[in-house]
């Protein structure tokens, strides 16, 4: 596996630095079934040579992107066709890396070979890791990474898109991206409740649950919970806090502590502008679990693995079959430090 990604990425660098002038002399279906075959798109190809797609077309096609209907797009040039599922597939992903927040909550989003991923992970003792004086020949306490029974089987998730040709050939294609990128918005949602499981229960692999902590009070938000969940995390798990994700009506009743509406210290009833309470940021996030939240440090907590991204049925939006097409992306998230995060609930008697 290794060995063949390695090998794809020597191809792909190979191709990309070639010479400007050689790499846009490809055009239409020719650069459209080159870039397929080394696992590109058109976007890593207009970083290649210095442009975006909307100055190439107007340079290769003469197309203002910005006016110009659908209809009068795939009637302009024989090549411009062949840009039309990657300018789908870019609008998507932005909308899906914009609005959500799981990409800020996250150690990093790694390519994998396999829809099924061995997780590398170390589990930490206090005992077996505290540094000590080793006389000679003594043993020297380890820290071991293991593979072994943190197995992710990535799940593969879709979404349709419904429209006949007849419904977007008058729209413009620059308004066509913004409903796009609105789809791709709604799939970075899903992702957010995602992640927003695994931290709170653990991910697919069945051993990475979180440390549960209880509030001060049954049913009851009080400062102290946060301080609690603060002190528990950086001197028990000894991890920096980063983040506090919690649902909005959570979030409402933390937001309306004493300690937090201090306008001495925050300024968030004057400018909307979240509070950093302990310098945690806080992350609002609708699809949350009730009655609790999660107080991770996002460097170690979780990771995205990404076997296959984006991908749009290109054929049928190539020939203008839009009645109905469909957006697939294989993905999960993982767990890599265990005590990397800590839940706090209210919701227990």
């Amino acid at each position: 596996m290794m060995v063949s990604t390695q090998t794809k990425l020597a191809e792909q660098m190979q191709f990309l630095s070639q010479p400007k002038e050689k790499l846009l002399s490809l055009r239409g279906k020719e650069l459209y079934e080159t870039l397929n075959s080394l696992g590109l798109t058109h976007t890593q190809f207009f970083r290649a040579v210095g442009t975006d797609i909307e100055e190439y077309c107007a340079r290769e096609f003469g197309i203002d992107l910005y006016q110009i209907t659908v209809e009068r797009f795939f009637q302009t040039d024989p090549n411009a066709k062949w840009l039309f599922p990657d300018l789908v597939r870019e609008s998507v992903v932005s909308g899906m890396t914009g609005k959500p927040v799981y990409s800020q909550l996250i150690i990093r989003d790694e390519r994998i070979d396999s829809a099924v991923y061995d997780v590398p992970y170390v589990e930490e003792s206090e005992e077996e890791e505290e540094l000590r004086g080793v006389g000679e020949g003594a043993v020297i306490p380890e820290s071991e990474i293991r593979y072994g029974n943190r197995i992710i089987k990535l799940q593969k998730l879709g979404r349709g898109i419904l429209a006949s040709y007849e419904v977007i050939r008058r729209m413009s294609v620059d308004m066509l991206r913004v409903h796009l990128r609105r789809i791709g918005e709604c799939l970075g949602r899903n992702l957010d409740k995602r992640l927003a499981y695994v931290l709170t229960y653990g991910d697919v692999s069945g051993e990475t649950a979180p440390e549960v902590l209880n509030t001060q009070t049954a049913g009851t938000w009080k400062y102290n919970d946060l301080v609690r969940a603060f002190l528990h995390l950086t001197t028990k798990n000894f991890f920096l806090p980063t983040h506090l994700i919690a649902n909005s009506d959570t979030m409402e009743k933390i937001l309306s502590l004493l300690e937090i509406t201090d306008s001495a210290l925050f300024d968030f009833t004057k400018s909307g502008n979240l509070p950093t309470p302990l310098g945690v940021k806080l992350v609002p996030m609708p699809d949350y679990p009730q009655n609790c939240f999660v107080l991770l440090d996002a460097r170690y907590a979780a990771q995205k693995l990404t076997e296959q991204d984006v991908l749009v049925e290109s054929d049928r939006l190539i020939h203008q079959q839009w009645d109905r097409s469909y957006l697939t992306v294989v993905t999960d998230f993982a767990i890599i430090y265990q005590k990397a995060r800590v839940v706090m609930r209210c919701d227990w008697s």
